[in-house]
């Protein structure tokens, strides 16, 4: 699976570009702003129809931003069981690393 992927449908121009600069992988930042945009959390198969790509896809990453703290798992009934898993994302987490990011490119 590449690390870069062309800009999605529908990503507004700036976003591209910038995504571009920064050498971002574009199909990671759609999924964290999918999950920003559903706080409830959803299932990795609705992510992947919304964004219009495989569901394994969108499990890729969700796999790493869960590893590092930003997307938590739950079932329907709040425990993990194996389908229908909910991941949601933490924006105060996704903000730190954010800022984090920012400060480092600023030289601070």
């Amino acid at each position: 699976m590449p690390r870069i992927y062309k800009p999605l449908p529908g990503q507004p121009q700036e976003a591209a570009k910038a995504l571009s600069v920064f050498n971002a992988n574009t199909l990671r930042a759609a999924v964290i702003r999918d999950l920003a945009q559903h706080l409830d959390g959803d299932t990795t198969g609705n992510i992947a129809k919304r964004i219009g790509v495989d569901y394994r896809q969108v499990y890729a990453h969700i796999k790493t931003l869960e590893a590092e703290g930003l997307v938590s798992a739950a079932g329907e009934v709040g425990i993990r069981n194996g389908q229908r898993i909910h991941y949601s994302i933490d924006l105060g987490r996704l903000r730190e690393c954010g800022l984090a990011y920012m400060s480092y490119l600023s030289g601070e």
